[in-house]
């Protein structure tokens, strides 16, 4: 192959961001979420029309993603989370609460958790974290694995913790962090998930909401040392879409019964009915770089005799592609840049 081609290919894997960031000029500013409402009901317009409210969610990085595994990219540098803060329970508050009909979810207060390390560009302060699940088993997840859906997915959302708060943190390139979960169902009840299901109803009507006692949030996610992680760069998956989120989607799944999976369903919407199927539909991928921390991977598949990963063949490109680039769009892409291929691919 020769230096002309590696140098297209490599700015073609440019072109998505270099497409965002001239739709961000044109929609910066942004619509507030609780401005406009959106339902999951598509007899109420459903995801398609969150576009004409929210323009961001007609972007190039929207989320979810399918996520294939064969196309991932092990890299020896991508960190392992440091989940340690989520093992605290002193000083920490949690509210549970039917979130305006779409979801279920526990909004955090008190003493900060923070997750750090994770190739994370800072410290992320959690926020909340919510739920997205499905009527039926084959459904639920917003995330697919391989095309493969899982009945319910768990979003942990944070901040980077020096931007203040969720919301200005949206509005900066990598300024949320959102660690997902998928769901598997078992036949026995998880035990360790009735420290949250139990105050279930008492939020079954649409926007309840009760105090709860505080639990660690790390004794319900997968009882492994390290969790293991599919990477890319994201969007939120609800209004305003913000195309602000680094994603790390856990290879591990959380277990949950079927009896435990009814609980959620039981709750109710806005319009009175199930709340269930609340999530957003797959999106399209855009040629992103997903990265994982799984050391079984098509890099290592296919290159056995070499510790060089075909990435950083295009990082080189990249800076090259980078010389004919306006200062003004060297300085908007910056943050990207270093922390795709720098960061993660070098």
């Amino acid at each position: 192959m020769n230096r002309h081609f590696k140098m297209a290919r490599s700015c073609r894997h440019l072109n998505a961001l270099i497409r965002w960031l001239i739709l961000a000029s044109y929609f910066f500013g942004q619509v507030d979420a609780d401005v406009v409402g959106w339902s999951y009901d598509t007899k109420r317009g459903g995801p398609s029309t969150w576009k004409d409210s929210y323009p961001d969610c007609a972007g190039l990085l929207q989320s979810p993603i399918n996520i294939v595994t064969e196309d991932a990219e092990y890299h020896h540098k991508l960190q392992y989370i440091n989940i340690n803060n989520y093992s605290i329970t002193d000083g920490v508050m949690m509210r549970l609460e039917n979130k305006d009909g779409h979801t279920a979810e526990v909004v955090m207060s008190g003493k900060p958790v923070y997750i750090q390390e994770g190739s994370l560009p800072d410290v992320y302060k959690l926020e909340q974290f919510h739920f997205h699940w499905g009527a039926e088993d084959g459904r639920g997840s917003e995330h697919s694995i391989d095309g493969k859906f899982s009945p319910m997915e768990l979003h942990l959302v944070h901040f980077q913790d020096h931007l203040g708060n969720i919301a200005a943190a949206s509005t900066h390139p990598f300024g949320l962090a959102v660690f997902a979960f998928l769901f598997k169902v078992v036949p026995q009840d998880n035990i360790k998930l009735n420290k949250l299901l139990k105050y279930f109803p008492k939020i079954v009507n649409a926007s309840a909401d009760v105090e709860i006692e505080t639990f660690a949030l790390r004794d319900i996610l997968p009882d492994v040392d390290h969790l293991d992680f599919y990477r890319y760069d994201g969007s939120l998956t609800t209004p305003p879409c913000s195309e602000s989120v680094i994603w790390s989607v856990a290879v591990e799944n959380i277990e949950i019964s079927q009896n435990q999976l009814n609980l959620f369903r039981n709750l109710s919407d806005d319009n009175h009915a199930s709340l269930v199927d609340d999530f957003r539909p797959i999106q399209p991928e855009h040629n992103r770089l997903i990265t994982t921390t799984l050391r079984v991977s098509r890099y290592n598949r296919l290159n056995t005799t070499t510790q060089q990963s075909p990435k950083n063949n295009d990082g080189s490109m990249v800076t090259a592609c980078l010389l004919v680039l306006s200062p003004s769009l060297l300085s908007i892409l910056h943050y990207s840049i270093v922390f795709n291929y720098f960061q993660i691919c070098h």
